[in-house]
């Protein structure tokens, strides 16, 4: 089900969310990293993913927005300028 889906003014009002899935959703698990989400959304076009667990694979416990992903990256690249203002390449330190 896309957001499009949802929002089609050609949908009468008496039509389900179950007449308009039309795949299987895509999930993630707690443990599976960033990478592997976003790649994810890439490959299905997707802005959200549900997060489940494997034991309760139909428990929804978060979602994960590529906004989310966004933050994170944001978070790293902050970290790695912060990291090399620091160094000095090539130089050696004054005597």
């Amino acid at each position: 089900m896309t957001r499009r889906s949802l929002l089609d003014p050609k949908a009468a009002d008496e039509t389900t969310v179950r007449d308009l899935v039309s795949r299987p959703p895509r999930v993630v698990f707690p443990e599976n990293t960033l990478r592997e989400a976003a790649d994810l959304m890439v490959e299905d076009d997707i802005g959200r993913l549900p997060v489940v667990t494997r034991e309760e694979p139909r428990r929804v416990v978060g979602f994960l927005t590529r906004s989310d992903l966004l933050a994170a990256h944001r978070g790293r690249l902050k970290a790695t300028r912060e990291a090399s203002r620091h160094l000095s390449f090539g130089r050696e330190p004054s005597e």
